[in-house]
């Protein structure tokens, strides 16, 4: 569950971004789009940067470069882009195209969940709670997890429950616990049995109904909220 999410796709060279800033001509065929890219990602564009980017990570057009790409997010998230804040914290976190550096990871994150991105929550959540790049707090780390499982992201959810059995960061309590653990399994995550049983046994029938009743209700306003 403890895992980075990353958001690379291969629609890089169509997304659409703000040419206002730019102040160069659109291409006419797809043969000139890169030129056109590094035109508007030069003026200052920080969508255009991001997407240069994304372009040079996966090599799309061009070979593949990651350290450019690196320079790329670099501009593109002092720009204040958001998705480019959040890769620029994964390439830190990783140590791909830059030097492992904890700390810039979750200053990336911390900018990117400011903006709403939600899988930066969760990676800022795993930092703070094993201590990678920041001091160790676990209250900080149960409400990050707690805006990403809000939001749907599994491996939050997981988080969050194993934090409230072991009441570390939030009150400890059972059900909570296992209401995540059973949103979890409803969204399709991979929940130990041994877990679940466990839990199930040290907490009275009407409590574990009550529990699962409530799982039911939080996906259901999970999945209402992603419409």
């Amino acid at each position: 569950m403890k895992t980075i999410f990353s958001i690379i796709t291969l629609a890089v060279l169509f997304s659409p971004f703000n040419l206002s800033m730019a102040q160069v001509s659109p291409p006419v065929n797809y043969g000139q789009s890169l030129t056109w890219l590094k035109r508007a990602a030069e003026s200052g564009d920080a969508e255009a940067q991001y997407l240069l980017a994304r372009q040079l990570e996966i090599g799309l057009e061009v070979d593949a470069d990651i350290k450019s790409a690196g320079k790329w997010y670099a501009k593109s998230a002092v720009g204040g882009h958001g998705p480019a804040q959040f890769r620029f914290g994964e390439m830190y976190y990783s140590g791909q195209g830059v030097q492992q550096d904890y700390a810039q990871a979750a200053k990336w994150f911390e900018r990117a969940e400011a903006q709403g991105i939600m899988t930066a929550a969760y990676n800022l959540g795993l930092m703070y709670e094993r201590g990678l790049g920041t001091e160790k707090n676990h209250a900080k780390a149960s409400a990050l997890y707690q805006r990403a499982a809000n939001d749907g992201i599994g491996a939050a959810q997981v988080n969050l429950a194993m934090l409230f059995a072991q009441g570390k960061g939030v009150i400890k309590d059972n059900s909570r616990a296992l209401m995540w653990l059973e949103v979890a399994r409803r969204s399709g995550v991979s929940v130990s049995t041994f877990i679940l049983d466990s839990l199930k046994a040290i907490m009275l029938p009407g409590e574990v109904e009550r529990a699962v009743q409530m799982a039911v209700n939080r996906k259901a306003q999970i999945n209402q909220k992603a419409k």
